[in-house]
């Protein structure tokens, strides 16, 4: 039994100029989905999206000459756009630019170690869900430039428990030093220990399924 369906929510953190696995969890499952990401290259992406799904226009996904979204105007109703940050707590905080200027996505830790950033408000996952009137999330995906850790370590420490948990440990790409592979299992084993499995790895990609949400699913074979 699929842990997703048409009454789950899910949020994904870090748009970037690719939100294909957003909107396949509306095509799959009729999932409602909030995208997050404060960076403006992000907002101008999913705003030509939405323009021109509505027009019948193919877009495509990180500027891709032959790899384009599919998306009728009807999964619109379920896709909402937020032009901010996740965070540890809520403030604002500097997101420093790619090495490459091509690229689109921004750093809180600065992962890249450029100097140029701009400045955007960041809130914590308990704050967004209360602004948004959300008691539960069905899936929380995190590809957030290195500060996954923060937002992981924040999470734990409160009630907030989403059923999958979706994190891609950008460390793996770019080491900020030498112990970068240990803090990733340090997480690993720190999410696990909230009540997780670890279901599937692709990479530095990590899914993760909470117990009760793997329970209740074994329940309803």
């Amino acid at each position: 039994t699929s842990l997703l369906s048409n009454r789950s929510l899910c949020y994904g953190v870090g748009a970037g100029e690719d939100i294909s696995f957003e909107i396949e969890l509306i095509n799959q499952y009729g999932c409602e989905v909030h995208c997050f990401d404060p960076t403006p290259r992000a907002q101008r992406h999913v705003d030509q999206l939405c323009r021109n799904a509505i027009s019948g226009i193919p877009t495509s996904i990180n500027d891709a000459v032959d790899v384009y979204y599919t998306l009728s105007p009807g999964c619109l109703t379920r896709l909402h756009f937020h032009a901010i940050g996740l965070w540890s707590h809520d403030r604002t905080m500097r997101f420093y630019g790619p090495a490459n200027p091509a690229h689109v996505s921004h750093s809180i830790v600065n992962l890249q170690q450029t100097a140029d950033y701009f400045e955007a408000d960041c809130r914590t996952l308990g704050t967004v869900m209360a602004t948004l009137g959300h008691s539960d999330v069905s899936l929380l995906k995190l590809d957030v430039e290195g500060a996954e850790y923060e937002i992981i370590s924040s999470i734990l420490v409160s009630d907030i428990r989403p059923a999958i948990l979706c994190v891609e440990f950008d460390e793996g790409y770019h080491p900020l030093d030498d112990d970068y592979l240990s803090r990733i299992v340090d997480m690993v084993s720190r999410v696990k220990a909230g009540g997780y499995y670890l279901t599937f790895v692709d990479g530095w990609n990590a899914t993760f399924v909470h117990r009760r949400a793997m329970a209740a699913s074994k329940r309803d074979i």
